[in-house]
């Protein structure tokens, strides 16, 4: 009978290691159902075998069969699991989608772990709080695969209402609407029920004015710009807190820089 439930268990941690292949000890507790000294001594085991390495405290990834030292995960992949609730966002979550034209040296994730900013193989791995107005951390998250491995990543509609409401983390307004200019498959439901959710009216109008400049391409209804008016600030806002120049948008009650300004006619802008 031992035996048995010895073949069991290790039968469970072949099965983990092939399809967690970076992975934080809370799930290989979780799933192995072990904990403790039993937890460390089996992973003590597998790194003495070389079938996993450390990246760093309660972070590991399987070693390749061939490969013997100095193995170096995909970074993108080590974000979405530096602590047990990490959520790839923002600038991360534009390159998993393949919406990012820029190569990373740095990565940001979502947590409601309070740890510090590290670095892991010359790249910088960023955590950040999910915004106060959301009780829950999983809201407009989604799972996917990356190399094998559940990730958690937040959903297109999120990211683009994210990236507007936190400009310093979304590579500015180029890098997103290089990156959602032509993305016409958005969930307008999805996207509206987030802004309000997220309730931050210079970011809903920051995003009702993307929206109307690109509206043809991203075949945005009318119905969506009308309900993001009902959202935009009472009292005028600018589109960069730090700069407080540029033309201001009636229709979203927003100062904007004037090279953002491509497409609206010149009868809704006043100085």
């Amino acid at each position: 009978r031992k035996a048995t439930i010895m073949k069991t268990a290790d039968s469970r941690q072949s099965r983990f290691l092939k399809t967690h292949r970076v992975f934080h000890t809370d799930e290989w507790e979780r799933y192995c159902s072990l904990s403790g000294y039993h937890s460390r001594n089996q992973l003590a085991k597998l790194l003495r075998n070389n079938r996993i390495q450390k990246i760093r405290k309660s972070l590991y990834t399987v070693v390749p069969e061939g490969v013997q030292q100095n193995f170096t995960p995909p970074a993108l992949l080590t974000a979405a699991k530096l602590t047990p609730d990490a959520v790839l966002g923002y600038r991360s979550a534009l390159s998993f989608y393949g919406m990012s034209r820029n190569a990373l040296t740095s990565h940001t994730f979502l947590s409601q772990h309070r740890i510090k900013p590290c670095m892991v193989n010359d790249t910088l791995f960023q955590p950040c709080l999910p915004p106060k107005s959301l009780t829950d951390h999983n809201a407009f998250v989604e799972e996917h695969q990356m190399w094998g491995t559940p990730v958690k990543v937040v959903a297109k509609e999120r990211l683009l209402v994210d990236l507007l409401d936190r400009m310093d983390l979304s590579g500015g307004w180029e890098e997103i609407t290089n990156a959602f200019a032509y993305e016409d498959n958005l969930n307008w439901d999805k996207l509206l029920k987030y802004a309000k959710l997220l309730d931050h009216p210079a970011t809903a109008a920051r995003l009702g004015f993307m929206l109307e400049q690109f509206q043809e391409t991203m075949h945005v209804p009318e119905g969506l710009l009308s309900e993001l008016e009902t959202l935009k600030p009472k009292t005028p806002e600018h589109f960069y807190r730090s700069n407080r120049e540029g033309k201001f948008v009636k229709r979203w009650n927003l100062y904007v820089p004037e090279e953002l300004i491509q497409s609206a006619g010149e009868n809704e802008y006043e100085f």
